[in-house]
């Protein structure tokens, strides 16, 4: 009789060998490829990895890993390039003369460190966060994901119309390469009868002429469409193609133009 406190061995079964509905039921974890390779199971294979799988349906299929910056002062180049434009300089000194010139930037400082500077840089920090796009990014709460929709849409509307300004300047800018200025001087189809040669902006019609009947070629209303401006089309379509090369790389590229 074994004595107290120590432990009988109990005798274990053999093991028995798996039937074969067993094996043909059960998933092999790997499969060995042509190459002699292993390659991972269909689940791991299209399952996503990471902020990855983000913007797809379910997150099982994999993309590619976004692009990221170079450097930090490519970011930071970006960042101002998007904020800083024409409307700097040729809009907010309007506004200022408009609004009460120096009294404007009392609300203007205000509004832009209560709200614009916040906002500003929750947008960048969501961004770099998620490492997606404007819809994507709100994949981390998809309630609000009506707000990508929204600035996707605001982007369009102001791309449109801001690189018409572009080609406006550009317009501007091969025309002042001539000799004689064309909004300098009258006899122009463009030119109004009352136009003189003086620069008293009270008498003198030819500097408003120019913008308005030669580059923009104002109709009476919306319901005279008007001929097209093949000069000012050739420079929207210029405008575009520099577009087109300063982005076409991607972070690559973005930050140095």
């Amino acid at each position: 009789m074994p004595g107290r406190g120590r432990a009988v061995p109990l005798a274990t079964p053999p093991p028995t060998p798996a039937s074969p509905a067993h094996l043909e039921t059960e998933e092999p974890r790997s499969s060995l490829s042509l190459a002699g390779q292993l390659s991972p199971r269909p689940q791991e294979a299209e399952a996503g990895d990471g902020p990855s799988g983000l913007g797809a349906p379910g997150g099982r299929l994999a993309v590619p890993p976004r692009e990221t910056w170079t450097r930090q002062m490519d970011f930071i180049m970006s960042c101002v390039g998007f904020a800083v434009g024409l409307g700097n300089v040729w809009r907010f000194p309007y506004l200022c003369y408009k609004n009460g010139g120096g009294v404007f930037l009392i609300p203007y400082v205000l509004i832009a460190l209560v709200g614009g500077i916040p906002i500003f840089f929750l947008e960048i920090s969501l961004g770099q966060f998620m490492k997606a796009g404007s819809i994507n990014v709100w994949n981390i709460c998809p309630l609000f994901k009506g707000l990508g929709y929204a600035s996707m849409v605001i982007v369009f509307y102001c791309n449109t119309y801001y690189i018409m300004v572009l080609a406006w300047g550009f317009y501007y800018l091969v025309k002042s390469f001539t000799t004689t200025l064309p909004w300098a001087t009258c006899g122009h189809t463009w030119n109004t009868p009352d136009c003189v040669e003086i620069f008293r902006h009270e008498d003198s019609l030819m500097g408003s002429a120019f913008p308005r009947n030669k580059v923009l070629r104002l109709s009476g209303g919306l319901e005279v469409p008007g001929a097209l401006n093949w000069e000012v089309t050739l420079c929207l379509l210029a405008c575009w193609v520099l577009v087109y090369f300063c982005v076409w790389k991607g972070v690559k590229s973005t930050g140095k133009v």
